[in-house]
């Protein structure tokens, strides 16, 4: 038998090692590709099968989607209830879409077995975006492929991971409206236009960790009028119970959200036209501006379309009041009302105003091409009637916004997609200061 000497032996010893750490490194990596595609697989299983809670008109509201004819049972509380159809197939929707309600101070809700947060006693930690969609009409093309152009999942995966109280969309969940063009990569083999593939590409898909995480409250957005995106959100969003004929309804009505400090009223501000004031439309406005007149606050009201925000035009002209919306509020909006929550313009702007008026903050930033041209501070910037005391927006940087309770204010924060903080507010009364 040949002796091996010492330095021979390390040396098939090393090797030895060597060949065990790449297996075990070529195993590792197979089972990360592994469970990367399971879990591909599992999101794309639950492609058309989703489930969430939802403030409502008349209280809070289980809803799932489901690909079924019949819908899932809902326990709450530890009783199973069935829930009813909100919306069968047909028209675009190949799925079922289905309710129930929630009593406000249930403790658990569940649908087939998988858990949701139960309705909210308090909440301390908010969650608001809005205009998430990725837009598609003519030739405004965004890269829905790419999640840097597009970058929705990754902002509600990111937001899901500070587990919010409660989330607020304050609209805009639809933009494909138009098909892709032949030969362009970038939003290749997208859906487009009011059909469950689309609202399921552009909304329920890429949002469902952030659907399942907390309650939410759905704002309207102009593009879900009727004429737009009318039927997803009839059927799928609205906080009002289906109407015999499905129909959509072109006006909803202002609604109230308890939530124990502040109370959150949720109006309908889609038809608000900015340019010029439109008569029906302001009478309808100033009584949705009104909802809160008897509550003695404080109160914050969630809309779509601000009243006053600022961006620049290309010919930098400063724009940003709503002619309509400022017609309707010209006898001022309810004492109570703090705080306005509003998207539309795809950007963060914070304001307050020397005027006794609600502070504004526009939260549009949630995936939709931003608006680049937004100051970084505009005091003392006029906006229609409205004076600025103290403004600042952040401009073409996704993201979201936290509002959290402090002590007698509430700390805004306005992350990008990655969950950084780029900008910190306080809200007090109805004023603003901003680090």
């Amino acid at each position: 038998m040949t002796p091996v000497d010492a330095t021979s032996y390390k040396s098939h010893a090393l090797k030895a090692n060597d060949r065990r750490e790449s297996r075990r490194s070529t195993a590792l990596a197979v089972l990360v590709l592994l469970l990367v595609a399971a879990s591909f697989a599992v999101r794309a299983h639950a492609g058309d099968s989703y489930r969430w809670l939802q403030a409502a008109t008349d209280g809070w509201q289980a809803r799932a989607i489901t690909q079924n004819d019949s819908c899932p049972t809902a326990t709450i509380d530890g009783r199973a209830v069935v829930m009813t159809p909100r919306a069968r197939p047909s028209d675009g929707f190949a799925v079922t879409i289905c309710a129930v309600t929630v009593p406000k101070g249930a403790t658990s809700v569940s649908i087939d077995g998988a858990p949701l947060a139960p309705p909210p006693t308090r909440v301390d930690k908010i969650l608001v975006f809005g205009d998430t969609g990725c837009r598609l009409k003519g030739m405004f093309l965004q890269d829905c492929n790419s999640i840097r152009a597009w970058p929705f999942r990754l902002t509600a995966d990111m937001a899901a991971e500070i587990a919010p109280d409660l989330v607020i969309h304050v609209g805009d969940y639809h933009y494909r409206e138009t098909a892709c063009p032949t030969g362009v990569k970038g939003c290749a083999g997208s859906p487009h236009g009011d059909n469950w593939e689309t609202w399921n590409a552009d909304f329920f898909e890429p949002g469902a960790a952030l659907l399942r995480t907390a309650p939410w409250v759905m704002v309207r957005g102009n593009h879900e009028i009727c004429a737009r995106a009318g039927k997803g959100w009839t059927r799928a969003l609205s906080p009002l119970p289906p109407a015999e004929s499905g129909a959509c309804v072109e006006r909803e009505e202002a609604y109230r959200v308890d939530l124990d400090n502040p109370t959150l009223f949720v109006l309908d501000t889609t038809e608000a036209e900015e340019r010029t004031v439109i008569g029906q439309q302001a009478a309808f406005l100033r009584k949705q501006l009104a909802a809160a007149k008897d509550m003695p606050g404080p109160v914050w009201y969630a809309f779509h379309k601000p009243i006053f925000s600022l961006f620049q035009s290309k010919k930098g002209e400063k724009l940003g009041v709503n002619e309509t919306l400022a017609a309707a509020a010209q006898d001022g909006l309810p004492s109570g009302v703090q705080a306005i929550l509003s998207g539309h313009l795809h950007a963060f702007e914070a304001l307050s105003f020397r005027e006794d008026r609600p502070a504004q903050f526009v939260v549009g930033v949630g995936g939709t091409a931003m608006d680049p041209r937004i100051p970084a501070n505009f005091d003392g910037a006029t906006i229609g009637e409205a004076t600025v005391e103290h403004g600042r927006g952040v401009a073409a940087t996704f993201g979201f916004a936290i509002f959290e309770r402090g002590d007698g204010e509430w700390i805004v924060t306005n992350y990008d997609a990655h969950a950084a903080p780029l900008l910190r507010c306080h809200l007090r009364g109805r004023k603003i200061d901003c680090e």
